[in-house]
């Protein structure tokens, strides 16, 4: 029988241990350090655009002194008002139908026997791993007054598409596939962890499947669905590509698409106003964000799985009707992106697509040629893999290191950091590239470093590390601190045992997590607006203003090679290290 007693870690190793190469810097500095940065690098580019907004003149020209005449200015412009009246419409709206769109997909998925019911969870997932753009511009194609699948609807059916796509209507519905997949991964994930302890009790009581399911299970959901919604409502607030694509043919604005066109649309950048007017997004986005986390923080009243072993919850079969309500699926989920997809290809490899002609008597690969003979797009595409191959690796260093403070160390502060990690993924993009842009304004007042790609890249790294953090953390936290302590008994300091064990174990989170951070900078075209030069132009971006401009063809054709390479990317991380994009 053998025996074994704790040692205290900051002990040194018992006789016979051999000598464990120590880090050349104190665990307290490498704590410290590891914040210190992370609060200048994420939250301190912040500080540069309240000030701006509260200054007479450019910060970078100095003199100047503080003033309100900036938010004066933006309040009394009616454009402003009419920019947030169409912001508040289009996000209540589309967190709504997310809302209904989203959980009605969860219920169906994870409550009935419907048939296809896997297909159909991969469908609705889909808009979240491909570029949004590429979406919007297939919708265009497909959907809008003159497009393609809407001549073959009104020509060979009773039907015609209920909505104009260039108005707030129709830019409600296009949020409405971008935002129903946030929320169904919020529901689907309740349901898959909760006990059916409660509803089986309802079934005992007399309730039918289907009224236990309204009356119990929907009623569960509710954390999960405000959660969800008020971070829909938040990414409607700030999206940029649907009202610059969509809403610019009737002039119809948002505050995302105020703040661009008083960027590019004036002499001096929009002047004090531009950052008053990012003040207050900000703001409003950082009230939601502080409100969704009261909320997640609220769901102890609805637990349904405790220490006990739950039993998955029966399911409701739906009988003769659910071939009939699997059709009913099948047709909206294919026709929010499989068909928009198919367009996008067709534009691509048409002179021209137009429902008055065939077109496969118009394939061409003009529109390809014309991108692969243009310094400009090719430059944008190199640009785009440059920043996503470094940008993730460093990014995904970065939230490595970060995750093992806040969840492996005794700092004292540990608990911040995850709160600052994801608070960029709330900010909308246009702002953090704003926030970036004064930052080097005022740190690099040559524009030497402003102009590079490390610039555009650092913003992109900034504005993804939360999805990084969220793909490496569950890996993380399955990890006990029995290896972490046997490490520290055999004489290893902290960042020795994380670098040599912790880090170790966790290779394959991190390549999930590198996988994502590639997608999302490659895919990344807000941040880039305030930033970019002719010679840092960058994939998304350049897309983005190809399409507000209307060219089909080319920006089809740009959408295809950001989606072949995303493709590629969660191919191969779908190989290597299991990247799935659901629950």
């Amino acid at each position: 029988m053998s025996s074994s007693t704790l040692t205290d870690p900051k002990a040194p190793p018992p006789p016979g241990v051999g000598k464990i190469k120590r880090a050349w810097l104190p665990e307290k500095v490498i704590h410290y350090g590891v914040w210190i940065l992370a609060v200048l690098l994420i939250l301190g580019p912040i500080v540069p655009i309240v000030w701006s907004s509260l200054w007479s003149t450019p910060l970078y020209e100095g003199g100047g002194s503080g003033t309100l005449d900036n938010f004066r200015k933006l309040a009394t412009d009616p454009l402003w008002w009419s920019a947030v009246a169409n912001s508040l419409q289009f996000a209540v709206f589309a967190t709504i139908g997310s809302v209904l769109v989203g959980t009605t997909v969860a219920l169906l998925v994870a409550r009935t026997d419907l048939p296809l019911r896997r297909l159909y969870s991969a469908l609705i997932v889909l808009p979240l791993v491909l570029p949004g753009l590429v979406l919007i511009v297939g919708w265009q194609s497909m959907w809008s007054k003159n497009g393609y699948a809407t001549h073959l609807l009104e020509q060979y059916t009773p039907f015609t598409v209920p909505f104009d796509l260039y108005s707030v209507a129709g830019m409600v519905v296009m949020g409405t596939v971008l935002g129903s997949p946030v929320v169904y991964l919020f529901a689907r994930g309740t349901l898959s962890s909760g006990d059916s302890t409660l509803e089986e009790a309802a079934r005992c009581a007399g309730a039918g499947p289907l009224r236990a399911l309204l009356s119990v299970t929907l009623p569960l959901l509710r954390p999960a669905l405000l959660n969800s919604g008020l971070l829909v409502f938040a990414l409607a607030l700030e999206t940029l590509g649907i009202p610059l694509i969509l809403g610019t043919s009737k002039n119809i604005d948002m505050m995302s698409t105020y703040l661009y066109r008083q960027w590019t649309g004036s002499a001096d950048g929009g002047g004090g106003v531009l950052p008053a007017g990012a003040v207050m997004l900000l703001l409003a986005v950082t009230l939601l964000l502080l409100l969704r986390n009261r909320l997640a923080g609220d769901l102890a009243r609805f637990t349904t799985t405790g220490g006990k072993s739950s039993r998955p919850a029966n399911v409701v079969k739906l009988g003769p009707f659910g071939w009939l309500l699997s059709a009913g699926v099948g047709v909206v989920l294919g026709c929010a992106t499989l068909v928009p997809l198919s367009g996008v290809v067709l534009a691509s490899l048409t002179a021209v697509l137009t429902p008055a002609i065939n077109p496969f008597s118009l394939l061409t690969l003009d529109h390809f040629s014309a991108i692969l003979t243009n310094p400009l797009y090719t430059g944008a595409i190199g640009n785009s893999l440059l920043i996503a191959t470094v940008g993730a690796a460093i990014a995904t260093a970065c939230v490595a290191v970060i995750a093992l403070v806040a969840h492996q160390s005794s700092f004292r502060l540990r608990g911040s950091l995850e709160h600052i990690v994801l608070y960029p993924r709330a900010v909308p993009g246009l702002i953090t590239g704003m926030a970036f842009f004064w930052t080097f304004a005022i740190l690099d007042q040559s524009g030497t470093f402003r102009a590079t790609l490390w610039a555009v890249g650092i913003a992109f790294g900034v504005r993804a590390l939360a999805m990084g953090y969220a793909a490496f953390y569950p890996s993380l936290a399955a990890l006990g601190a029995d290896l972490d302590r046997a490490a520290r008994s055999a004489g290893a300091d902290w960042w020795t045992a994380m670098r040599t064990i912790i880090l170790s174990l966790l290779r394959p989170a991190m390549g999930i997590s590198y996988v994502l951070l590639f997608v999302a900078m490659l895919n990344e075209a807000d941040a880039a607006v305030f930033l970019v030069t002719p010679e840092t132009q960058v994939l998304g971006l350049a897309m983005l203003q190809i399409a507000a401009n209307g060219l089909g063809g080319t920006v089809a054709a740009l959408g295809v090679i950001q989606l072949v390479i995303t493709a590629a990317v969660l191919g191969a991380g779908r190989i290597l290290f299991g990247v799935r994009p659901n629950v």
